[in-house]
């Protein structure tokens, strides 16, 4: 099967465009548009559809919460292994978790930092996990720890090697060229086709 890296650029392209204010903000992270503005960030629950792991009602007291200094957002965003997500997402599930708060927050919050540090995280989806599974040795990940570690070693091997390659003169903007921050978007639609998500 050839796999159709023109359409996963081109997706990953205007996601980039359409989201270029939030993945592009050179200020603090705090004033980022995405957690600065509120109706930026109903936006961002709606359409990446983490408003069901979000207790109802409550999105905008988390939005509020990462974006106040009692939240350590810096060191949560310097920890490129993800270990320091699984530890908030632990502790902010008992707050803002569904199911009474048993249901984590590891969805939403990994697509947050994805959008703030483009660059180091990838945001973690269902699809996505299950072309994880195809592409690599179908071990059970667990934690967003072990799904980024798998994420990096893809994109430290041959299959990033076919996504930097075709993303020559094909980046959106000469900011998502740098430190990878591409690269990772392309990914992402790769493996979320790869895992089943029907194309749009």
């Amino acid at each position: 099967m050839t796999t159709d890296w023109q359409f996963h650029l081109n997706k990953a392209a205007k996601n980039w465009r359409d989201w270029q204010d939030v993945y592009e903000h050179r200020g603090s992270e705090r004033d980022n548009p995405l957690l600065a503005d509120a109706a930026r960030f109903g936006t961002f629950v709606k359409v990446y559809s983490v408003g069901r792991t979000i207790r109802c009602g409550t999105s905008d007291d988390l939005r509020r919460l990462l974006r106040s200094p009692q939240f350590l957002l810096t060191e949560l965003l310097q920890d490129t292994t993800g270990a320091a997500l699984d530890e908030e997402d632990f502790k902010l599930r008992k707050l803002f978790g569904t199911r009474e708060g048993q249901r984590g927050l590891r969805s939403a919050l990994s697509k947050i930092v994805a959008f703030l540090a483009p660059h180091a995280f990838n945001a973690w989806d269902t699809y996505a996990l299950k072309g994880l599974a195809v592409q690599t040795c179908p071990l059970k990940i667990r934690t967003y720890t072990e799904y980024l570690t798998q994420i990096n070693q893809l994109l430290g091997g041959g299959l990033g090697d076919c996504i930097r390659e075709v993303c020559i003169d094909n980046y959106p903007t000469s900011y998502s060229e740098e430190q990878g921050r591409f690269h990772r978007r392309v990914l992402d639609r790769y493996l979320m086709d790869l895992g089943g998500r029907r194309r749009r």
